[in-house]
């Protein structure tokens, strides 16, 4: 077994998907590194079996991931190129958020989360030294 593990972006909101009767979220996460002021990407792409549950709603174009999984490697006609190229797919095992783009802690984003939840936030106003 090939296992792979990836720290990039999301390259593009992740889709939640539906094959016969079982569902999936795909998405495709970009890893890029420096060497001697080239930079090279490497693009993989990911499929998480099941709906996503809570974190399907964080995985968003931009977003920081590390994952980790079974790989296996795909090869396909390019469009652009019309030349045989490679890819790598990874079947998702592990997925933890990093951060992402707007982690920035903001007035109108921590208002929206205090609306978001009534509960926690009359705890937490309650708490406030002032």
């Amino acid at each position: 077994m090939l296992n792979l593990q990836v720290i990039g972006n999301l390259g593009a909101d992740a889709e939640r998907r539906e094959n016969n009767g079982r569902a999936f979220v795909t998405f495709r996460v970009a890893h890029s590194e420096k060497r001697n002021d080239v930079e090279r990407t490497t693009w993989v792409s990911c499929v998480l079996n099941g709906d996503g549950g809570q974190l399907a709603q964080y995985l968003v174009k931009g977003t920081k991931v590390f994952v980790s999984g079974r790989v296996s490697l795909k090869t396909y006609s390019s469009p652009k190129t019309h030349q045989i190229e490679a890819g790598l797919d990874l079947n998702v095992d592990r997925i933890e958020l990093c951060g992402g783009r707007d982690t920035q802690l903001t007035k109108e984003n921590v208002a929206a989360w205090l609306n978001q939840n009534p509960e926690e936030s009359k705890t937490i106003l309650n708490e406030l030294p002032f």
